[in-house]
């Protein structure tokens, strides 16, 4: 190879350098916003992961065109999938874009180049609907797994790709597992919490009783305790969890007072979930959700009554000196939020004992 070849060679490498800052409409599970590169990377680990069932695929082939796919993108950047309605000509401009960017490459490999390019776009041989299928399983899979803004449009990946994803078996499969999580993304969006409005009484009372209906450890009387807190003015907060209009969780706080006479810490519960959507995060969105209102409204912490080993993921811990009389130690944890402890009984509102 003469030194000119290798000089075009290493100028088209520094031109390439540009696609590592194209960014992309996904966002890594860290909250920062992708790179046009790091997809292309992951869309060659995911072709090599699945070596074993593409075996009748030339996976050198395979895995140039994952390289070469997306490079155009490197001149005018990347046009997200739910906007490329919009942009009619983003074929036409990414392949001029990639002859720009191969301009000095000596002619073979140049034409290498827009050859795995085209092969790719036409999407007719199977390396080139295998990438293809790929490319919009490892955009999906990005979509799932990444810390993406609030407003984020899960429902439009469940559309996105499918007529390149039902090439084969393999892809299929994929495609399932992949749209279960899309659809537990999307059911998660439609979930808010917000604090309970005049009207939720009864939703409340209805949720709170089917929650705790054939639990252990209850006697039953935990909507009794909701609307006894109620009626006495004695909520310090009661949130709702909402989805698509339904009230389908909810949580209670309210003041505890300590035999030392420390003030501002708070007992969290009842806390409900209905049956039908449990295990499914909603209550740990009204775990952090109270939190966060307890920490917003000066509190200085918080104790509840509860299985460890749920509670132990919000920072709850069994604190030795501060005690429920009456109750297993081991269920009976707290959380600080100024790192001050008080050490003595705990005591909650009179409406614990509506019912009893």
């Amino acid at each position: 190879m003469d030194i000119d070849q290798i000089k075009g060679r290493l100028d088209f490498l520094r031109e390439a350098e540009r696609l590592k800052s194209v960014l992309r409409s996904a966002h890594t599970a860290s909250g920062r916003t992708e790179s046009t590169a790091e997809h292309s990377w992951r869309l060659c680990l995911m072709a090599m992961a699945f070596e074993d069932e593409l075996a009748d695929l030339d996976l050198l082939k395979v895995l140039k065109m994952c390289v070469v796919h997306d490079l155009g993108e490197a001149i005018h950047g990347d046009i997200p999938a739910i906007e490329q309605a919009a942009h009619p000509d983003k074929s036409a401009q990414e392949r001029e874009d990639l002859q720009v960017l191969t301009r000095t490459l000596d002619a073979p490999l140049r034409a290498n180049i827009l050859a795995l390019w085209d092969e790719y776009e036409k999407a007719e041989t199977p390396e080139a609907k295998a990438v293809k299928a790929l490319d919009k399983l490892e955009t999906l899979l990005q979509h799932n797994q990444g810390a993406n803004p609030p407003d984020f449009d899960y429902e439009f990946n469940l559309g996105y790709g499918q007529k390149h994803t039902g090439s084969r078996p393999l892809f299929r499969a994929m495609r399932a597992l992949v749209d279960a999580d899309t659809q537990k993304k999307v059911e998660a969006a439609r979930r808010v919490v917000r604090p309970e409005q005049p009207g939720d009484e009864a939703a409340i009372r209805q949720l709170t009783v089917a929650a705790f209906a054939g639990a252990t450890h209850t006697d039953g009387t935990e909507h009794l305790i909701v609307d006894a807190l109620r009626a006495a003015g004695h909520l310090t907060l009661s949130l709702v969890a909402e989805e698509g209009g339904e009230i389908v969780g909810h949580v209670t706080l309210s003041p505890v007072t300590v035999s030392d006479g420390a003030t501002g810490w708070h007992g969290l519960g009842p806390i409900s979930v209905a049956p039908d959507r449990q295990g499914q995060g909603i209550g740990r969105l009204l775990m952090d959700a109270a939190l966060a209102g307890l920490r917003d409204a000066g509190a200085q912490g918080c104790v509840l009554l509860g299985d460890p080993a749920f509670y132990g993921r919000f920072g709850f811990v069994v604190r030795p000196g501060l005690v429920l009389p009456g109750v297993p130690a081991e269920y009976f944890q707290a959380v600080s939020f100024h790192g001050a402890w008080p050490v003595g009984e705990v005591r909650y509102d009179a409406a614990f004992g509506a019912g009893v």
